[in-house]
């Protein structure tokens, strides 16, 4: 796990075991909010020690962007008495697949043995929260498209949006909404934070932060007219293999997963889906 300081009060944690995936904290006069948390255990009891120092033991909340794993399961090392604040389609997702996802990660890996299941107990439906934490501004806003609930915690005073995993190195529409999440790309740039702390990745700097959701958002839109030709053209479903990431504008990056499959996951999945709606209409019309 490395760190680093996004400001004076902000840190950013990233794990080296998997996939670059992030979690942040803010330091506030009220206590720590800390923002998802890393899934292997090592690392993130590393981090709960680390800001309950830094914190002198204060904690104001915990903060869920959405309910995979890799941001889930480090929540059990912070403690208990703190609320865990999510959208309610997180909690409600968390309930219906949390203790068994667990399992199999238990036993996959017995690292997981010590975890526990966090649930919230905070949620939101329609519109934004709004969290006051010594005099820092948040607003927890939906940024559905990589998953249904997936949320951003948006610091209004320093404009630092943390975006869970609506924006990431590559975007990964995994069980969600491609369409969406382009949706969510255009109110990203729209809001126009100055800077952008990715659910997985680096973090996008002021100056360059229009230009890579640009990039993208064209990335989505190509995967999809790729999905669309493969169709069309009635090629074999493992033609999509042969598709290059950086046809679609992006390069391969060093997530710890391999990119290739990432982006060919991507197309599959539209794919799938496109065929799915095709044969809704023809069945619709007979």
């Amino acid at each position: 796990m490395f760190w680093e300081r996004v400001t004076e009060d902000i840190y950013l944690f990233t794990s080296e075991r998997y996939a670059l995936v992030n979690c942040v904290a803010v330091v506030t006069e009220e206590g720590i909010v800390a923002i998802d948390a890393l899934p292997f255990p090592e690392e993130a009891h590393q981090i709960a020690q680390f800001l309950d120092l830094r914190g002198r033991g204060r904690f104001h909340s915990l903060i869920l962007t959405h309910y995979h794993m890799d941001h889930v399961y480090g929540l059990y090392t912070y403690p208990q008495h703190v609320d865990l604040i999510a959208h309610a389609l997180c909690r409600q997702k968390l309930l219906e697949v949390g203790e068994t996802s667990l399992a199999q990660a238990r036993a996959s890996d017995s690292l997981f043995d010590e975890v526990t299941l966090r649930i919230p107990t905070i949620t939101f439906e329609e519109g934004e929260l709004q969290l006051l934490a010594g005099g820092v501004t948040m607003h927890l806003l939906p940024l559905p498209g990589h998953t249904a609930d997936n949320i951003g915690v948006f610091l209004e005073g320093e404009r630092i949006l943390i975006t869970g995993d609506s924006v990431m190195a590559i975007p990964i529409i995994a069980d969600g909404d491609w369409r969406q999440a382009i949706e969510t790309l255009h109110a990203i740039k729209k809001l126009a934070p100055e800077t952008i702390i990715q659910g997985h990745g680096e973090v996008i700097l002021r100056g360059e932060v229009q230009a890579v959701l640009d990039r993208y958002i064209n990335y989505l839109e190509c995967v999809e007219e790729q999905a669309r030709k493969i169709l069309k053209r009635g090629k074999p479903r493992q033609a999509i293999w042969d598709i290059s990431l950086e046809t679609c504008g992006l390069e391969r990056v060093p997530l710890g997963i391999a990119s290739h499959q990432l982006h060919v996951a991507n197309i599959l999945t539209i794919y799938d889906r496109l065929c799915a709606e095709q044969q809704g209409v023809h069945a619709s019309r007979s």
